[in-house]
């Protein structure tokens, strides 16, 4: 699973990148707003097909609704991308999304002696660190760092909750939302930013067994009712029209985006 639903504004005009003979696709540099405390998020936005034809129609500054693109991780250059969805111009009265819905498998044990993949603060924070691979298709994945972050007293302590059950091969459902700090080098003097996936729940896939599954029988009756017409009779099809289309799977890769091979980023 990889849904992601976020607001953000445009940084530019969308431009066009070749992807093939018969297929074209606009790229837009974005800002997420800021966190809590933390900086905006800059984020590489593409659009696919008829959605593209008026997605090219956005200018420097305007504020978008984005709802069901996919995030996509470049190992090389440390970046994170979206891909698709359905897109909606807004106004600064609409309310601030950043949802990201992650599911596959960790890839790594988190060893409780190694502060970077888990520690405790002087103030009582708990930090774990955790990497999921997420299928792209073709026997490709893309890794994603995520992390959790609670005190002792907060009633669901994620950090502890990845500490304990996950290992290497984990299934894992993850929902978060992109964040990103930003910090001057002490040394350089350069201005350097990271972005990472805050985690905010999870789920842990159902654990396999020999026997066979049991199966589960309805206890209620429902009666069969007509429903009355929704929405002026419209469907999610007339909603999202024009927006939704392309928004799937088999997605055309852009030229330089991702490797082939994939190796787990150090924390």
């Amino acid at each position: 699973m990889n849904f992601v639903t976020v607001c953000a504004q445009a940084t530019e005009v969308p431009r066009e990148v070749y992807t093939s003979a018969t297929s074209t696709a606009l790229r837009c540099n974005l800002l997420l707003p800021p966190v809590g405390n933390k900086a905006p998020t800059p984020i590489e936005f593409n659009v696919y097909g008829k959605a593209a034809e008026r997605f090219q129609r956005t200018t420097k500054g305007d504020l978008l609704y984005i709802h069901g693109a996919k995030l996509r991780f470049d190992l090389e250059s440390r970046t994170h991308s979206l891909h698709g969805g359905i897109i909606a111009s807004v106004t600064e009265a609409f309310p601030i999304f950043n949802t990201v819905i992650l599911g596959g498998r960790c890839v790594k044990d988190i060893q409780q002696d190694d502060a970077r993949a888990f520690k405790t603060t002087a103030d009582g924070l708990m930090i774990c660190n955790q990497t999921l691979s997420v299928n792209t298709g073709r026997n490709q994945a893309d890794l994603f760092n995520f992390y959790a972050i609670n005190t002792a007293e907060d009633k669901l302590n994620n950090a502890e909750l990845l500490l304990n059950f996950t290992r290497k091969g984990t299934g894992l459902t993850i929902q978060g939302r992109l964040i990103t700090d930003s910090w001057v080098d002490k040394e350089t003097k350069e201005k350097k930013s990271w972005t990472k996936i805050q985690l905010t729940s999870m789920t842990l896939a159902p654990k396999t067994s020999g026997s066979a599954p049991v199966e589960i029988k309805p206890h209620t009756t429902v009666a069969n009712h007509e429903v009355a017409g929704l929405w002026g009779g419209k469907t999610a099809d007339d909603i999202a029209e024009p927006w939704g289309l392309n928004v799937g799977s088999n997605l055309p890769e852009l030229p330089g985006q991702f490797n082939d091979t994939l190796t787990a980023p150090p924390f």
